[in-house]
């Protein structure tokens, strides 16, 4: 079988109620040449025969029977990949028809570019638009403020194959891969980002106990990369906002209002965006019905 020009990581675990409708949304791709590198981290509902229904030579299955975490599964799926480039998705995520055309035409035109994002509309269970993820367009912009984070979201990725196997995800991490993977390598690599957006992200509870480990991750690599007075000053400011940031999301939390407050950082979605995910997400919605 010819080696395909994107792989595509997904990893899952108990993902039966969403996992069909990101399959299919990479099975709608203009651009064909892909392969899916699926790998089902120990589920225990119906996700591994949902996951087998789907009849494609490009679909790989990878049955694990023990649960190894995110981090270690997207290395797994990145050590199998064939083709030039990774894409990452999430089993509960829905990617637009033209992703996969966008940032290919993107990344075989900015051979200087390791890593290609895009904008992405948040959205809640039955479709309900939520807001825009933060973004920024060119390298500069994303890594402006390295202590706080990077405004590049870990679904949206597609990247060169040897920047994933030079840059392994830190497998002790169960939470804030992405942006520690990025943080490490921020000085080393070139990163951009499509601005119109390409991914339905899908946002439902808010953990503050997820989001503290993240920030803990965050603040521990910040700690790591000291070597000079820059670097110094950016983990003095990364821990103190990343600090506050968490005693915040507790107080929320402890008053209910986590989710609520958190949509402040989001980005207004205009109506041009909205109709175009309602096509998305109606599509989405009938190809389920018709399974």
């Amino acid at each position: 079988m010819p080696e395909p020009l994107v792989s595509v990581a997904m990893s899952v675990h108990d993902g039966a109620s969403t996992v069909s409708a990101a399959i299919r949304s990479i099975l709608w791709q203009t651009f064909p040449d892909w392969e899916l590198i699926l790998v089902n981290d120990a589920s225990t509902d119906k996700t591994g025969s949902i996951c087998r229904r789907f009849q494609d030579s490009r679909i790989r299955v990878i049955e694990e029977t023990e649960q190894g975490g995110l981090a270690v599964r997207l290395n797994q799926a990145v050590s199998s990949a064939r083709g030039k480039y990774i894409a990452r998705m999430d089993a509960d995520d829905i990617a637009y028809p033209e992703r996969f055309t966008r940032q290919v035409d993107y990344l075989e035109s900015h051979p200087i570019v390791d890593l290609v994002g895009h904008g992405a509309v948040l959205f809640k269970r039955k479709g309900e638009v939520v807001g825009l993820y933060p973004r920024a367009i060119n390298h500069e912009d994303i890594c402006r403020r390295p202590w706080w984070g990077f405004p590049l979201a870990h679904p949206t990725w597609m990247g060169k194959r040897s920047w994933f196997m030079n840059e392994r995800y830190d497998e002790r991490l169960t939470k804030g891969q992405d942006q520690e993977l990025l943080l490490r390598t921020y000085r080393k690599s070139r990163f951009a980002s499509l601005p119109e957006c390409l991914l339905g992200y899908r946002i439902e509870h808010i953990s503050v106990q997820k989001s503290a480990r993240g920030r803990v991750a965050y603040c521990r690599r910040l700690l790591a990369d000291m070597d000079d007075l820059g670097s110094l000053v950016h983990a003095v400011r990364g821990i103190g906002i990343h600090s506050i940031a968490l005693a915040r999301d507790f107080l929320f939390d402890l008053a209910g209002t986590v989710g609520e407050k958190s949509r402040r950082s989001y980005l207004s979605a205009d109506q041009s965006v909205r109709v175009e995910w309602e096509a998305i997400w109606s599509r989405s919605v009938s190809e389920q019905a018709d399974s």
